[in-house]
């Protein structure tokens, strides 16, 4: 019996109707990339204390907290786009959310580098088919011209659960460093991070449950109703006719994801070396930025893509999006390190997570304007693997290795900087060179 709540179920692609139960689906989505996200950045702020216990350096810490994840995710992302695309968005995603729950649970129990990157690329392979399940998703449910601003409330859910994890985070790490001891079998005594892990992994299961049993995937004949199927091959042949196009694209996300996730990664760690904050200052000053600056920052995509929508010509809107908000991040993730004080180093905080995400949700926002219908989830995909790849492993690890041979661990603001100087300027260029094509 569906436990799904008793609305109509018509979407606005199909109608041009937006019901209830839409929201729902994107209020269950939301749940999901929060979840997702909490379990994911909640490495970044545990990273000293996973340091000390199990003796890593800085380049392991970066391949931990980001190539690890990215190297099944690359495949992962990939491939479980194009099977979005095909059927079973529902089944696959509940599938995902099981694997990186055990996934998460299974990093608590990691005795050194080994077992712990094994965990984190399994936490990779689960939520690679989160943002292609829920962006395709979304999109079928809502017309085009109405699709940012779920897809915007979608977004915020990477800045709440990382808000959270590091908020709550702390509070539990706080709570188990007080117990006087911590048993865990196979482990016996354990430190207070592993516990941190087992106690997030728990949720997964109650989540994985809801999208199963009240989420329903909006397809009619293994197509989504009111688009048009896309014939075998399709994919390829609208690669190769847009090749310049994706290839600047590709370079700009690129660069960008260096910038961006590099930062993401290393700030809460760069706080306590660079300016002497403690865990709990960070989680109480650098979480709340994470969180409240982030959601606003996705919720403020969709007004000024409309703003952008009226003044240049449609086709185009996404671009300038995208390229606007990459230029200013470009100055900001500069400046953030480079500040003299704690106090302006949380205003910079607040500023980089601010457009950060508003970057971040307007890729998606890109995607959706550029793909066919029928090819969104593979395009999807392939962009969060990218990104990942890139950004997200190698990002990590070149500020790692800089910290290790060339700045220090206290010059882990100037890693950053280097950064923001090297691949910022770069990923707004190549992005508004793209906006100079036009799609075939």
């Amino acid at each position: 019996m569906s436990m799904a709540p008793a609305v109509s179920t018509d979407h606005g692609p199909a109608t041009g109707v937006v019901s209830a139960y839409d929201w729902y689906v994107v209020a269950i989505l939301f749940s999901v990339s929060v979840l997702g996200y909490i379990d994911r950045v909640i490495l970044s702020f545990l990273v000293e204390a996973i340091k000390a216990d199990l003796r890593l350096n800085d380049a392991e810490l970066g391949a931990v907290t980001g190539m690890a994840f990215a190297v099944l995710y690359v495949f992962g992302g990939v491939f479980i786009g194009r099977m979005l695309d095909g059927g079973r968005r529902v089944m696959i995603l509940t599938g995902c959310i099981l694997v990186w729950s055990v996934a998460t649970a299974a990093s608590g129990f990691a005795m050194g580098f080994a077992s712990l990157f094994l965990a984190r690329m399994f936490v990779g392979v689960g939520e690679a088919g989160l943002n292609p399940a829920a962006i395709g998703i979304i999109s079928s449910r809502f017309p085009q011209h109405q699709v940012q601003k779920p897809i915007g409330l979608f977004t915020t859910g990477l800045y709440v659960g990382g808000g959270l994890a590091m908020m709550v985070g702390a509070r539990l790490l706080a709570q188990f460093t007080a117990t006087v001891q911590y048993q865990l079998p196979l482990i016996g005594d354990a430190e207070p991070w592993r516990a941190v892990f087992l106690l997030l992994a728990v949720p997964g299961i109650v989540i994985a449950l809801l999208v199963k049993f009240t989420v329903k995937d909006d397809r009619g004949g293994g197509a989504m109703r009111g688009a048009v199927p896309v014939p075998k091959g399709e994919a390829m042949a609208f690669t190769r006719r847009n090749a310049k196009l994706i290839a600047l694209l590709a370079g700009s996300v690129i660069a960008w994801s260096l910038n961006n996730y590099g930062l993401l990664n290393w700030y809460p760690a760069m706080l306590m070396r660079s300016y002497g904050m403690t865990p709990g200052g960070v989680a109480t000053t650098y979480g709340p930025a994470f969180l409240f600056a982030g959601v606003a920052g996705c919720l403020a995509v969709y007004p000024y893509h409309a703003w952008l929508a009226r003044r240049f010509a449609p086709a185009k809107s996404a671009f300038y999006l995208c390229f606007s908000l990459m230029a200013v991040l470009s100055v900001t993730t500069l400046v953030g390190p480079l500040v003299p004080t704690i106090g302006a180093a949380i205003v910079m905080a607040y500023a980089n997570m601010f457009v950060s995400s508003m970057s971040v949700a307007s890729v998606f926002v890109l995607i959706v304007a550029v793909a066919p219908a029928g090819l969104r989830g593979l395009y999807t995909g392939f962009y969060m693997a990218l990104v990942n790849l890139t950004g997200g492993a190698f990002g990590s690890v070149l500020v790692g290795l800089m910290t290790d041979h060339v700045f220090g661990a206290n010059g882990l603001n100037l890693a950053l900087a280097v950064m923001a100087l090297a691949f910022g300027p770069l990923g707004a260029l190549l992005m508004y060179l793209a906006s100079r094509e036009d799609v075939a």
